[in-house]
This record gives C-alpha cells, sequence and structure tokens, in this order.
C-alpha cells in the first residue's frame, strides 16, 4: 500500500507534468502507476495540495499547484543531479552547490517508512536505509515517490 504522503506526491506530479483537466484523468494516470485511489481521497489530496482547476486559455479548465508547491518539486527535480546507492544501507544525492539542505528538507518532510534519516551538507545529502529493504525495494520506492529522479541514478 502506498503512503498517503508518496499518493499525494505523485499527484503533484501528475499536475505539474501534464495537463490535466478533470479528476477522472488523474485516477487514471495514478493507476498506471500502480496506485488505486478513489474519488473522495482525491478529492482530499487535491484540496490539501491547494490544487485548483483554472482557465487554460482555450475555453477549457486543467489543474494547477499553487507556486509555492511547484518551487517544492522544482527545487528537488531541478536541484537533484545524481543518485548514487552506496552499500545496502545508504543512497547518496548530489545537488547543485548550496541546496542540499532545502533538498534534504523536502525529502524529510515526506516521512518514508524505509528512511531513517538524512544528512545533508554544501551539495550532498546521505540518507541512511533501515534494515530489513533491499536495493531493489529501495529504488522502487524513490523512483515512485520522486519519478523525475530515475535517469539520475547513477548505479542499480
Amino acid at each position: 500500500m502506498t503512503s498517503k504522503q508518496n499518493r499525494i506526491s505523485l499527484i503533484a506530479n501528475i499536475i505539474e507534468s501534464e495537463t490535466i483537466r478533470s479528476q477522472q484523468e488523474i485516477i487514471a494516470k495514478m493507476a498506471s502507476n500502480g496506485v488505486e485511489i478513489t474519488q473522495a481521497s482525491l478529492s482530499r489530496y487535491l484540496k490539501e495540495l491547494q490544487a485548483s482547476r483554472v482557465s487554460d486559455g482555450q475555453g477549457g479548465y486543467s489543474y494547477k499547484l499553487p507556486s509555492s508547491k511547484r518551487e517544492q518539486l522544482s527545487l528537488i527535480r531541478d536541484q537533484i543531479l545524481s543518485v548514487e546507492f552506496a552499500g545496502q544501507n545508504m543512497v547518496v544525492f548530489r545537488t547543485g552547490a548550496g541546496y542540499a539542505n532545502a533538498v534534504s528538507v523536502q525529502i524529510d518532510a515526506r516521512r518514508l517508512a524505509h528512511v531513517a534519516g538524512t544528512v545533508s551538507g554544501d551539495d550532498t545529502i546521505l540518507m541512511i536505509i533501515r534494515d530489513g529493504y533491499s536495493r531493489q525495494q529501495i529504488y522502487q520506492v524513490l523512483v515512485q515517490e520522486f519519478p523525475y529522479i530515475k535517469d539520475k541514478i547513477v548505479n542499480m
């Protein structure tokens, strides 16, 4: 089962990366990512994200996130430069200079069950993984939570 924060993050990513005109489109995109969601839950999550339907300038409407949510997403998407697995229980994120702490705060806010904690420097984040998780499980959770880092993973 996907955690609430993972579902919210996926919804935000869908809204940011595509033109979404209806809740049914979001439900279908979620299903294509292996996540089942009810319309009632989706409505609650959209409210929590403060997503709104705005005019697309072509006579229709599409979902948008407030600028603060877009900035958080773009911070992680744009500033994570690479992700490298180090041993069984560590993942190293390389970020733009000076961005590691800001990105780490966004990662920590998701309260991922498999993460014991993160430590950040200037351009590097060390993520410590709890015992009992395989690399493949960690990879799947990271790609599900942060789909835009899939191409930034240097070893798997």
